[in-house]
């Protein structure tokens, strides 16, 4: 091969990214990155699968899992430079697989092992840090971040003095009229006073002839509870747990102060909220969604002195006279006097899904989902080892505003639901945008799972997902359609041009005069009027399950007689009866971070108890 540097536009999660190749004679003796590719999501493969083309000297090499797309976008452009300096990149592929060296097993002694690095974990990890507690986090993916890294960063929490400041939306009045016309006895008796409560406080504003943003603790509960509240196929109902919605709802903007003590920046400019949330009450990150959050608490976790193991699935509990005392890897053995499990659900474990599911027609073999690859389960199955009950787990949650070529959910124009405009494949609206996930996502199955977003240039200004190279990029791979007319956006997306344009004409009376006759939609911004006009191809997948292990308030995991199992507490998707039927969107990163700094703080007040009495464990 020629000597030299070779620079290439390599694929990536997120869109093209910068790759330079340096080639002395017959080897590459160097391949370096550029920025571009995704912060967190892609750390792992821009360090490994470079240090392994070099290392081995071939392109027979593992991808990342997590970050398949950016493994193999640098796989293929170093391919390319190969070919570039006279080589021959399919030898290189046909080459041995590369392989790392063995790391060596071991034991490790702490106060604290968290399984699971996402949201919950890396929270339960910094609390017990900040409680002076020694972590262990374990992680069974190359990288950290989890689910939460992958999130849109829509964290609820009401926030009265803050949402005050801003202006109500057209219809907003009428989501609030609505629950005032809900009768007592259709909640259930543990909700009631919160409810009655709750109704006091709505009347009081609409009696005032305020307009702004109203929210309270109690109405974010409630909706929580109505908005989780379901039947399943064989007539069972659910709902949320009481003290789990009561403890999530008065707890949420605590863990916002929380998190931007420990280095979060918060954007306070909007109050905006994602699909299915019901209400304008989300706190997002200034940096890149929910990158935002994991890169603040894993800085604040390495820098106070951490450890984590990465590539380091649980295997096994370890037990003694019906405690947990520790971990086990197949490599490493943790011995904790307590540990927490924050493994996530199990979207992307199809074979659990249909095992359990009750509320779903069908969970088809091929179904997507938003979720990284490896949320497949393994701390709920760990926490059937010491004898947990489970609960809520035939309910699982669909993210109607998937991409359908990937099953992720911030490519396209990803905006407040209130600019939603959904059309079939014939060009017709089907359903109410702002109404809750599953509903949504139940509609576009009935109407042959692809649909359409369409906005136009004032609505895609309003995008919190996207920039102008990233829709350059996605028009370019066919994820996002782009025309100056509505009628060339027809033909883009093969719909009835006619059909289209009476669903926008009949939309955009809808907005003026703030009433959907057709689909009861209730809560408008914008006309979709200002060419050009866009369209994002949008298909259910799997994407959040509510059911999980049962624990209590203070995150303890119970087992079948509803007793604490000692030294075992649990947070976020691993844990079930927090959201019930359906999840509201935003509620996913508040049920993280705060049950996560509520299972650091029960372990830490638990081991302390412990200690004074002298127990060892």
């Amino acid at each position: 091969m020629k000597a030299g540097k070779y620079t290439v536009d390599a694929q990536g999660h997120n869109g093209k990214f910068m790759l330079t190749v340096t080639v002395d004679g017959d080897r590459i003796e160097d391949v370096k990155v550029a920025e571009g590719e995704t912060a967190g999501i892609s750390d792992a493969a821009l360090k490994r699968i470079p240090e392994a083309i070099v290392k081995g000297q071939t392109l027979n090499v593992d991808v990342v899992s997590g970050a398949s797309l950016t493994s193999r976008g640098i796989l293929d452009g170093v391919g390319q430079a190969i070919e570039m300096a006279g080589g021959d990149a399919e030898e290189f592929k046909q080459r041995p697989k590369y392989q790392e060296a063995e790391s060596e097993s071991g034991e490790v002694t702490v106060d604290v092992a968290v399984v699971g690095a996402g949201g919950a974990g890396f929270t339960a990890a910094v609390r017990s840090l900040q409680n002076g507690l020694k972590v262990a986090l374990l992680e069974k993916a190359p990288t950290v971040g989890g689910n939460t890294m992958r999130s849109g960063g829509f964290l609820n929490a009401a926030d009265p003095e803050w949402q005050n400041k801003f202006p109500a939306l057209p219809g907003e009045n009428v989501t609030l009229e609505q629950m005032m016309e809900v009768k007592e006895d259709e909640i259930a008796p543990e909700y009631r006073e919160d409810f009655k409560e709750m109704q006091k406080q709505i009347k009081d504003y609409l009696d005032s002839g305020k307009d702004y943003l109203f929210d309270s603790v109690l109405f974010h509960r409630l909706q929580t509870y109505l908005g989780g509240k379901r039947v399943d196929l064989k007539g069972n109902e659910i709902y949320s747990d009481y003290s789990l919605a009561k403890t999530l709802t008065d707890h949420a903007l605590e863990s916002v102060k929380w998190l931007a003590s420990v280095g979060v920046d918060f954007n306070m400019s909007a109050v905006t909220m994602p699909v299915g949330a019901l209400w304008r009450r989300a706190h997002k990150p200034v940096e890149s969604d929910g990158f935002g959050y994991i890169k603040a608490l894993k800085k604040y976790y390495d820098e106070h002195g951490g450890q984590t193991f990465t590539d380091a699935k649980v295997t096994d509990l370890l037990l003694e006279d019906g405690r947990v005392v520790g971990v086990k890897t197949e490599k490493l053995t943790v011995h904790a006097k307590a540990v927490i499990l924050t493994a996530g659900g199990y979207s992307a474990n199809t074979k659990m899904l249909q095992k359990y599911n009750t509320y779903w027609d069908d969970i088809p073999d091929n179904m997507k989902t938003t979720n990284a690859p490896y949320i497949t389960g393994d701390g709920i199955n760990l926490g059937l080892q010491a004898g947990a009950t489970l609960v809520g787990m035939g309910f699982t949650q669909m993210m109607p505003v998937a991409d359908p070529k990937t099953g992720e959910y911030n490519t396209g124009l990803q905006v407040p639901p209130a600019d939603f405009v959904m059309v079939n494949q014939k060009g017709d609206r089907f359903v109410n945008e702002y109404a809750g996930r599953d509903t949504l996502a139940k509609a576009a199955i009935a109407n042959g799972g692809l649909f359409y977003l369409i906005a136009d240039e004032t609505i895609k200004n309003s995008a919190y997902n996207t920039d102008e190279n990233k829709i350059k990029q996605e028009i370019a791979s066919g994820q996002l359609y782009k025309a100056d007319t509505l009628e060339e956006l027809a033909e883009q997306i093969k719909v009835d041009p006619d059909h289209l344009l009476a669903s926008i004409k009949k939309y955009n009376q809808y907005v003026d005069q703030g009433d959907d006759p057709e689909f009861h939609k209730s809560v408008f911004d914008h006309r979709v009027e200002n060419g050009p006009f866009y369209a994002t191809p949008r298909q259910p997948a799997m994407h959040h399950t509510m059911g999980g292990l049962k624990i209590d308030a203070a995150a303890h995991i119970l087992n079948e007689a509803g007793e604490k199992i000692a030294g075992l507490y649990c947070a976020g998707e691993n844990a079930g009866g927090v959201h019930a039927g359906n999840r509201l969107g935003g509620n996913a990163l508040a049920d993280v971070f705060t049950f996560g700094r509520i299972a650091a703080d029960s372990a830490k007040s638990e081991l302390a108890v412990d200690t004074v009495s002298g127990a060892s464990h």
